[in-house]
């Protein structure tokens, strides 16, 4: 996710300021209960999916170590490799991509909306998926706190990007000449007709990375204590930023940043982002619901139309695709038109769930 705010998302922290300044109401028992409840589940569910991000980042860096073995067995020489070992690097590149979509698509992006909500998390959503280089930063889009270098010291990302779109990704689909090597012909002919091959010092530098952030985002997922505050500012600050992915989407078709998400469609992501915070905000519906039934119902239907939103995108996406074509640069800009339309509703009505569930609402989560 690119942190890129809506001008209503923006103006959300002063009307933020304009209740958080009351006391909170105190709870009933049965409140309590039923919020306590909800921020269980809610951890339950963003540990259960970080930790299969975790095995899937040790996976990746199993297979990565195991992919530059072969290519030290033959001298660092990919012709040779690709040759005298076609069938086993092609099952470890295929092996690689499947924990990379473990990692992504499968995985941070299911808890996105939760991570980049949250103060003490927002910092591993910068490394991962959405720090952008140090030429485009900006206080809503900082630059990725990544420097990465090969075993042999050779600089791969020195603040260059995050570790998913930057780096992996492409090394991996082969969208960046200098992390891959090009075959000559009749070694291509060795792996089913690839020119190309992932570098393999770039992907053993980049799994160790991922893997060691893996281990910090789960420990402090383990360690993070939600509340209310929290979880509802989440959904204050991410659910407006969801016309910003069909930025993302044109982006990646037609230009500016067509290293990124060739792997999927950034559509796919939106359903794990706003699935995020879908489930946040069911987790905490039934504490809205003993105060304003019709808010929580009114709130319900419009996560759930998100969703219909964007498998409805997904399926024009889909087509295009199948048709070797892809969805025109009008139609993406209606698309994320209407996708405004629908978070921008939502903003004002999370605020008034806000004031009636007595909560005091965190800032809009930054690095500072």
């Amino acid at each position: 996710m690119k942190t890129r705010f809506s001008l209503l998302a923006a103006a959300l922290l002063a009307a933020v300021g304009a209740f958080s300044a009351s006391p909170a109401s105190a709870q009933t028992a049965p409140d309590a209960t039923s919020q306590a409840a909800g921020l269980t589940a809610i951890k339950s569910y963003l540990l259960t999916r970080v930790t299969m991000m975790n095995g899937a980042a040790h996976d990746y860096e199993k297979n990565a170590t195991a992919y530059q073995a072969i290519i030290d067995a033959n001298g660092g020489d990919y012709d040779k490799a690709a040759i005298a070992s076609g069938p086993e690097l092609l099952a470890l590149v295929s092996k690689m991509q499947a924990d990379y979509l473990g990692l992504h698509m499968n995985g941070y992006e299911t808890v996105e909306g939760i991570a980049a909500g949250v103060k003490s998390l927002v910092e591993y959503d910068i490394y991962f998926d959405s720090g952008v280089p140090q030429s485009q930063a900006s206080t809503d889009s900082p630059a990725a706190p990544i420097v990465l270098k090969t075993a042999s010291g050779e600089m791969i990302d020195n603040h260059n990007g995050n570790i998913f779109h930057y780096v992996i990704e492409p090394t991996l689909w082969g969208a960046k000449a200098t992390l891959v090597k090009r075959l000559s012909p009749d070694a291509s002919k060795s792996v089913h007709g690839l020119i190309l091959l992932p570098r393999a010092d770039v992907a053993v530098a980049s799994a160790h990375d991922v893997a060691r952030e893996a281990d910090r985002f789960l420990a402090s997922c383990q360690a993070w204590q939600p509340t209310a505050d929290e979880c509802v500012g989440a959904l204050v600050w991410m659910t407006p930023t969801f016309n910003t992915y069909f930025d993302d989407l044109r982006d990646s078709l037609y230009g500016s940043n067509p290293s990124a998400y060739i792997s999927e469609s950034r559509v796919k992501d939106m359903r794990g982002i706003m699935g995020s915070l879908k489930i946040v905000y069911d987790a905490l519906s039934p504490q809205l619901a003993a105060k304003d039934p019709a808010l929580a119902d009114q709130l319900k239907n419009e996560y759930i139309g998100i969703m219909a939103y964007i498998d409805e995108t997904d399926g024009r996406d889909h087509a295009a695709r199948v048709a070797h074509s892809k969805l025109s640069q009008a139609a993406i800009e209606e698309m994320g038109n209407h996708a405004k339309t629908m978070s921008d509703q939502l903003a004002p009505q999370l605020q008034q769930a806000a004031a009636i569930m007595g909560l005091k609402l965190p800032i809009k989560p930054t690095l500072a």
